[in-house]
């Protein structure tokens, strides 16, 4: 319960930051995901967000502020974090999970593994490159991907292209590409 009125605040306060830097030419920010950690009095808030076209150190800074302000201001939600709590604002790094549908868009072209489950409910793993995220409301959301096999050479090989419901993914993480 701590945990839900806390996410809840969070998410109305970046809605608020979002609509009014939104005014300044900045783009709509989303939360992708929080994390709670330790007890109160000394606990520690991670928030991650993100952008359609990523996020920038100065974004997260600013948006840090805005939520510290806010929840200082607020003493029934300030009183869940106690008074010595530490707040962190990032975006997901390489490597995190792909946790919110907008995040697929802003990785297109790129190589994501992905665990999913097939009709007969058999989960598989895949790697391939992003090449289509159809995730608009009221659609049924999906990606296509084009999957990539090496062989033991360290060639590549090119296999037919994957429709994949976002619904029957467990987990998808951007690979990194050297």
């Amino acid at each position: 319960m701590v945990k839900n009125k806390l996410l809840s605040f969070i998410r109305d306060t970046l809605e608020r930051y979002s609509s009014e830097a939104g005014g300044s030419g900045e783009p709509d920010i989303f939360l992708v995901d929080v994390f709670v950690k330790g007890y109160v009095p000394s606990g520690r808030v991670e928030i991650l967000v993100d952008t359609d076209a990523g996020i920038s150190i100065a974004q997260c800074m600013s948006i840090t502020r805005w939520l510290r302000n806010a929840l200082e201001a607020n003493e029934e939600i300030k009183s869940l974090v106690g008074d010595d709590y530490e707040l962190v604002v990032s975006s997901p790094g390489i490597g995190a999970p792909i946790k919110h549908v907008r995040q697929y868009g802003r990785h297109m072209g790129r190589l994501l593994s992905v665990r999913y489950a097939d009709a007969g409910n058999v989960s598989h793993e895949i790697v391939g490159r992003l090449l289509e995220a159809e995730v608009l409301e009221g659609t049924a959301p999906f990606i296509v991907l084009e999957p990539v096999k090496t062989d033991k050479s360290g060639k590549k090989e090119r296999l037919d292209q994957v429709r994949l419901e976002l619904s029957r993914i467990s987990r998808a993480v951007v690979e990194v590409e050297f």
